[in-house]
């Protein structure tokens, strides 16, 4: 009998929706492309899927959230994560979800605390199932998309993606 944790998927899709309406606008520099162009550098068995960039708008963000599914095993949504009235990402992917995941979001903010104080603990980062992809919400900043796929989605994602396509 197969230990649990040894149930993974050579390989998986993974896919990103960044969401800010100062990069959407060409206002500001895209600074996650470069991690998405790198991801099979970062994570070996990650093959690169779909990229875009969205603005902070509920609806925008739920339709290319739906169209990545069945496309994407993973989905890294960046960008909402925090308190003010434009961060809609956390709240749109949760309205999503069949199954929430709070152990991303603890370990991302514990993790981060390393890099940034207290202040980590203010981020809404976290982890969803939505029909069979798994979703996080991470905050827009390179150094905390870094964190999560470097420290977390790397290790995990190979078991979670298994998980939702052969249980």
């Amino acid at each position: 009998m197969k230990d649990h944790r040894s149930r993974v998927v050579e390989e998986f899709t993974i896919c990103f929706i960044v969401t800010s309406d100062s990069v959407y606008r060409g206002e500001k520099i895209d600074e996650i492309k470069p991690i998405f162009n790198d991801i099979e550098i970062y994570c070996s068995k990650a093959k690169k899927g779909i990229y875009t960039v969205v603005p902070n708008d509920r609806k925008i963000i739920e339709e290319t959230a739906k169209e990545f599914l069945g496309q994407c095993d993973v989905i890294i949504v960046t960008g909402g994560t925090g308190l003010s009235k434009k961060d809609i990402s956390v709240d749109v992917i949760r309205s999503m979800a069949i199954k929430d995941v709070p152990g991303i979001g603890e370990i991302f903010r514990y993790l981060s605390y390393r890099d940034i104080g207290i202040y980590s603990y203010i981020s809404r980062t976290g982890g969803y199932v939505v029909n069979n992809s798994f979703i996080v919400v991470v905050p827009g900043n390179p150094r905390a998309v870094e964190l999560m796929i470097k420290e977390i989605l790397c290790h995990i994602a190979p078991h979670v993606v298994y998980e939702l396509r052969y249980t």
